[in-house]
């Protein structure tokens, strides 16, 4: 009968395990600082390529989401409004 220790040194190592599925061991934590620092030198690009290219000012584009917003309050007001209006009403015709 084989014992379990014989069992053991025979099975393969963590890192040949991983090879044959293709993988690796995860590096030091050096190498994940230096992809966030890039990732927020990416950031800063962005932003700055995104207000290069704005199509507004920022004082237009202030103006313009202000009128979106209280549009869409007007909006969501005059639903509340109704439905409480419609509930209220089926409140009453339920007997309630």
């Amino acid at each position: 009968m084989i014992q379990t220790a014989d069992m053991v040194k025979n099975l393969p190592s963590t890192d040949e395990v991983l090879r044959a599925i293709g993988l690796q061991r995860a590096r030091g934590g050096s190498e994940l600082l230096g992809g966030v620092a890039v990732f927020g030198a990416g950031m800063l690009v962005g932003a700055g390529l995104a207000l290069l290219f704005a199509p507004s000012s920022g004082a237009e584009m202030r103006e313009q989401l202000g009128t979106k917003l209280e549009d869409a309050k007007e909006k969501l007001g005059s639903t509340a409004s109704g439905s409480r209006a419609t509930g209220s009403g089926a409140a009453r015709a339920n007997g309630g």
